[in-house]
């Protein structure tokens, strides 16, 4: 038998486990919805922009990112975007 904190320690364990997982979950999501719209919207030439996405794994900056590429009107534009995102996760 396992002792009263030892349970509570596993199940605190598994709770992170899980809530972290959904997380990454979310994150990857967002990263594919990213690169969905740069696609759709910029076709193969935005490839290199999509593979900068992948970088950002932080959820507040990729809903940032995504709201902004909304009103990108190019493939520049949407550049910027991405590359303002990577800084701010990088700081």
């Amino acid at each position: 038998m396992q002792s009263p904190i030892y349970q509570e320690w596993v199940k605190e364990e598994r709770a992170e486990a899980e809530e972290k997982g959904r997380v990454e979950g979310r994150v990857e999501t967002k990263q594919e919805d990213i690169c969905k719209f740069l696609a759709r919207r910029f076709g193969i030439d935005s490839a290199e922009t999509q593979e900068k996405v992948q970088q950002l794994t932080n959820l507040e900056i990729l809903d940032n990112v995504l709201t902004e590429l909304f009103v990108a009107n190019s493939l520049e534009e949407a550049q910027h975007v991405i590359k303002e995102g990577l800084n701010k996760y990088l700081q």
